[in-house]
């Protein structure tokens, strides 16, 4: 109900529909095309997994929501922007757990934090204004940002509102695709015969070089499937909270009094035994039809909860598909490091 989120919410919905993944189609597709030429320079040898799905998400959020390039495929190094958002969010999660009195030794450290967050503003009230000094009749999230009505409250989204949806869409809408597309692929290879498989599905529907449409996208079950266990095991947004209205006892004797939050952990909730037999293992038939009719529908939640569960999750999954069907479709990918999981909340 807060009335901010609620303004932005209705006038952006439309910005997530089908039609708009429609028109946002061919604009993923060039970004995902920047990538099968830079691993293409590359053959026969590695590639940053986890850098090049950042520079690919990021890019495509950019350029589909905002009409912003960061051609982050052109430099091996990671754009500014990112590195500011990094060691932002890293403080932000490190104040939460810091003591009273560490506050008072942490100078340098605010300082930094303030300037990366100036850094990220600077560039976005930048794009803001670019937009309105050159509207362009587009009807990406920046164009309904700046010119649609709430339909409840008749009024528009201020600049400050816009800045922190677009700050809120370049970080959520990059980072949790990078990390799904990244474990996606890290699986795959730990699983030959489920790798196969994609790949048989990729070579009926991307025949030789045929180039991806967007009707292509609903054909691609086996991919489809991969990337909902690969949200399972390792779900990039890993936690929700909820709180009581009032005073409740859950499960018969957790008693948790009125707005106390708690902490709903994916990973351990994608690992429930009793809704998922062998939780540990990789297995994308639990994504068949019949299988997610019989399942809870509490017990697979990787895109959050409620009305403000994530309003991106069909921009996401469109990309997702996208890029993966791509990649398989023009590479033979491999790891003879036998690379092994490092994971940085």
């Amino acid at each position: 109900d807060e009335p901010n989120w609620g303004k932005a919410h209705r006038i952006l919905l439309p910005a997530f529909s089908q039609r708009a993944m429609k028109g946002y189609f061919g604009l993923m597709r060039e970004v995902v095309d920047q990538l099968v030429a830079k691993w293409s320079a590359a053959e026969g040898g590695d590639v940053q997994v986890a850098d090049d799905m950042t520079r690919l998400t990021l890019d495509s959020i950019a350029i589909a929501g905002f009409g912003y390039r960061f051609d982050s495929f052109g430099d091996e190094r990671l754009d500014p922007f990112l590195a500011a958002m990094v060691r932002a969010l890293g403080e932000a999660m490190d104040k939460l757990t810091r003591l009273p009195i560490q506050r008072h030794f942490n100078g340098r450290r605010d300082r930094q934090f303030a300037a990366d967050i100036a850094e990220m503003n600077t560039l976005v009230d930048r794009i803001i204004a670019d937009r309105r000094r050159n509207p362009g009749g587009g009807s990406d999230l920046l164009a309904l940002m700046l010119d649609a009505v709430d339909p409840v409250t008749g009024e528009t989204l201020d600049d400050v509102n816009i800045r922190y949806q677009i700050l809120t869409f370049l970080v959520a809408g990059h980072e949790t695709t990078s990390g799904l597309l990244t474990f996606a692929l890290y699986l795959l290879q730990r699983h030959p015969q489920v790798l196969a498989q994609a790949y048989a599905e990729v070579d009926r529907v991307l025949p030789g070089d045929r180039v991806a449409e967007y009707a292509d996208i609903a054909e691609f079950d086996v991919i489809d499937r991969v990337l909902k266990e690969a949200l399972r095991l390792w779900p990039t947004a890993p936690a929700y909270s909820v709180a009581p209205y009032e005073d409740a006892i859950v499960g018969g004797c957790w008693r948790i009094p009125k707005d106390r939050p708690v902490n709903v952990l994916m990973v351990a909730l994608h690992r429930d035994p009793t809704a998922w037999p062998d939780p540990e293992a990789f297995d994308i038939d639990r994504f068949l039809p019949e299988a997610e009719a019989a399942r809870h529908p509490h017990a697979y939640k990787p895109f959050g909860n409620g009305v403000r569960a994530c309003i991106g999750r069909q921009f996401a999954l469109t990309e997702a598909k996208l890029a993966l069907a791509v990649l398989l479709q023009h590479f033979d990918l491999s790891d003879p490091h036998d690379y092994r999981l490092d994971v940085k909340e």
